[in-house]
């Protein structure tokens, strides 16, 4: 009986739940999960995070938190103790955040008779002790409503500028690749404006982000100073289309990887989304932008 798409990620993502709990004080970094789960690091996170409703670093946080909240009942390690092995720096900043999930203070948890733990997250992932998770049922939005289209798309010759640095900073690229290329004729006719997005925001420092800026050209165009050429490498990709701020981005992506992705019989391929920009967000409102997400599959 062929496995559907929806179980194989499940399977996926229990090996990487296992894998989390069974190193909870470790470092844990994207790469060594998205080798647990067989999904590229360029979109793990956003599938992680899409199907258990919450990022990495907010399980790992809330499991420890569940953890301490059974040692302060179990165990006899001290309050600091407790607060070192979950991660902070000093009891008090522990028993801050864990007033803030269990309305008690981690001394008057420890006196109480119930067992109070810290807030389910939406995929009801919780804390266990020596047991192994066989699987769970992931968040779903029930007005999610997604239209994806799956095109071939050919080679896309463009010239870009490349930004490192905050998203909503790129406008910078913008304006050097707009400024070289409007006194050659080339940001009329047919032109694409493209924005690659090689970072997942929700996961990288915003210092650290890539962005590039790309116009589509004709194979005559050369590099110029700061402008360069590339090749958007043609595929199978699945379109959606975003309506709103840019700012929302990510969230379309979160949707789209975490729900649509899993429930579809489509793998994503190892290499990075692009966006092609429908208006021009100098005379449109933000919530009146339009864009196309295209995200790489396989096959």
């Amino acid at each position: 009986m062929r496995v559907s798409t929806k179980e194989l990620y499940i399977s996926r993502m229990v090996k990487v739940l296992n894998y989390i709990q069974a190193n909870l004080d470790k470092d844990l970094t994207l790469s060594e999960l998205a080798e647990q789960a067989c999904f590229s690091t360029y979109h793990f996170h956003r599938i992680f995070s899409g199907m258990l409703g919450e990022s990495v670093k907010e399980l790992v946080r809330r499991l420890r938190l569940e953890r301490a909240a059974i040692q302060l009942q179990t165990g006899a390690l001290s309050i600091l103790q407790i607060a070192l092995q979950a991660g902070y720096e000093s009891d008090m900043a522990f028993s801050r955040v864990f007033k803030a999930r269990t309305g008690l203070l981690p001394s008057k948890f420890r006196k109480s008779t119930h067992t109070k733990y810290p807030c389910l997250a939406k995929a009801s992932i919780r804390y266990v002790t020596n047991e192994y998770i066989t699987s769970f049922e992931p968040f779903i939005d029930k007005e999610l409503n997604m239209n994806v289209m799956i095109k071939q798309v050919d080679d896309i010759y463009v010239a870009f500028v490349s930004h490192t640095g905050p998203y909503q900073e790129c406008g910078k690229a913008w304006d050097v690749l707009c400024s070289t290329l409007a006194p050659e004729g080339l940001l009329g006719g047919n032109a694409k404006m493209i924005g690659v997005s090689f970072d997942d925001p929700d996961v990288i420092a915003a210092e650290k982000l890539r962005y590039d800026a790309c116009i589509s050209v004709t194979r005559s165009f050369k590099p110029i100073e700061e402008v360069g050429t590339k090749t958007i490498c043609a595929g199978k990709y699945a379109v959606i289309t975003h309506i709103g701020p840019y700012g929302k981005l990510s969230q379309t992506y979160r949707q789209f990887f975490g729900q649509w992705l899993s429930q579809s019989d489509y793998e994503p391929a190892n290499k990075p989304c692009f966006e092609i920009y429908l208006n021009d967000p100098e005379s449109t409102d933000p919530e009146d932008l339009v864009t196309d997400i295209y995200i790489p599959l396989k096959g």
